[in-house]
């Protein structure tokens, strides 16, 4: 029997010219799971423009991987492209097949396996260079090292320090342009010449440049240094025999700098905190970096045993994901769930309110790295998406798992972490969930 029409559930009051623009802007992860409770799709407004905020995991999975050709690339990769210009999240159709095509083997298994004594061996100086008792910026931290980590993978030749601090000092400023022009309720505030416009385009120059500077340097040198910018020089499309361009390359390396640092910084920064103030974990995190290491420095092959390790990260990822907001646009007229839905109009659905729906995971707000044992209650797999899904998941997942576990195995081999006394850590959802500030209290393991 034929799905009977119905119309979208809608949000009310919205605002002349505005629509639910302002709140959205002011309170995004709250109005986001504000919309669960009105229905599986809910038509809201941003400017005058309608968007649909698909609250489903079984539509979700249908947007993302059992029909996608329905659906293209969103608002979100609409603003994240003036930065990262032609890469793989922004391409589309058979530029977007060519591009992952090429670069699949930079990303294997093995390869990534080759990349953890790198990680592991920066995180252990990050890790040296502090003092018992100091009070560290976890997330300032983490960034730094994750940054270090993609510079060292991208260019062994050398990320030098001035290019780090370059755009390590960028990524704050184009995270949150991108997030305001997200959340505007209109194209026309970003051609403004505003201060934060004129702030957010010399961050994007300044990035720009010191790439290409490097694309350059290694094109000059000719030579395979087995690292991730000489993959993606000398990749070939196995269809075509033709390579990327300097611009595609580019492309590529600035989605490696945005995926590979913000997001992966931020979860090993959230989980930082959630162990400072739960010692349990914390202790059990550590008695198994104990019973599986020994005083050995973590390898690539202890990875799979380090159970406890990837139980706390999928639940940072869960309460935490640093992709909190995922957008489409219908290619072709659709039915979603009995809504029928015309093209070229925009899909929201976000991770965080998914991540806390309580008809999927009990207790939500609970903090709970055993809800991911095999013997509890199995999670579908539409409800539970940090990394996206279908043919447009993040294809550095593998990278970004292996660096994770490294780096809290190096830490809590070294370190307890506790919570700075009257400091009240709150969300921002800019391009990525980040932690306010997020200082840390280190205290030298004595049996580590």
């Amino acid at each position: 029997m034929a799905t009977p029409m119905t119309r979208p559930a809608t949000l009310p009051r919205p605002l002349p010219l505005l629509g639910h623009a302002l709140r959205f802007r002011r309170e995004p992860l709250e109005f986001l799971e504000s919309l669960r409770p009105l229905g599986s799709v809910v038509m809201i407004r941003l400017g005058p423009k309608p968007a649909y905020v698909i609250n489903s995991p079984d539509l979700i999975r249908r947007v993302l991987v059992t029909d996608p050709h329905a659906f293209t690339t969103g608002l979100l990769l609409d603003k994240v492209r003036p930065f990262i210009g032609s890469g793989l999240i922004t391409t589309r159709g058979a530029t977007h097949r060519r591009h992952r095509r090429m670069l699949q083997p930079a990303f294997h298994r093995s390869r990534i396996a080759r990349y953890a004594d790198v990680m592991r061996r920066l995180a252990a100086a990050r890790a040296d260079s502090w003092q018992d008792g100091q009070e560290i910026v976890a997330d300032v931290e983490m960034m730094e090292l994750a940054m270090a980590v993609v510079g060292k993978t991208l260019f062994s030749m050398d990320f030098d320090q001035d290019a780090v601090d370059e755009v390590v000092g960028s990524m704050p400023i184009l995270l949150d342009g991108i997030r305001k022009r997200l959340l505007a309720p209109t194209d026309l505030l970003e051609k403004l010449p505003t201060t934060d416009n004129r702030r957010f385009n010399a961050a994007i120059r300044r990035v720009h440049e010191v790439v290409d500077r490097m694309i350059v340097d290694y094109r000059r040198a000719g030579l395979d240094h087995g690292d991730l910018a000489s993959m993606m020089l000398l990749a070939r499309d196995e269809e075509t025999g033709e390579g990327l361009s300097d611009e595609e390359v580019r492309g590529e390396v600035l989605t490696m700098l945005a995926a590979g640092t913000q997001t992966t910084a931020t979860t090993m920064a959230w989980a930082l905190h959630i162990l400072s103030v739960h010692d349990d974990m914390q202790d059990r995190a550590h008695a198994e970096i104990r019973e599986v290491l020994g005083d050995r420095a973590v390898a690539s092959e202890d990875l799979d045993r380090l159970d406890y390790i990837r139980r706390l990260l999928s639940e940072t990822l869960r309460l935490y994901p640093p992709a909190w907001l995922l957008s489409r646009r219908t290619a072709v007229e659709v039915n979603l769930g009995g809504h029928v839905l015309p093209p070229g109009v925009t899909l929201l659905f976000s991770p965080y309110a998914l991540h806390r729906d309580p008809s999927i995971f009990p207790d939500p707000e609970l903090f709970d790295p055993d809800r991911w044992l095999p013997e509890r209650e199995q999670i579908p797999r539409p409800a539970f998406i940090p990394f996206g899904a279908g043919n447009r998941q993040c294809l550095g997942e593998g990278f970004a798992w292996v660096e994770a576990t490294v780096v809290l195995a190096t830490i809590l081999s070294r370190w307890q972490v506790r919570p700075v006394a009257g400091q009240t850590i709150r969300k921002v959802a800019l391009a990525t969930l980040v932690p306010s500030r997020l200082p840390l209290i280190v205290k030298r393991r004595r049996d580590g």
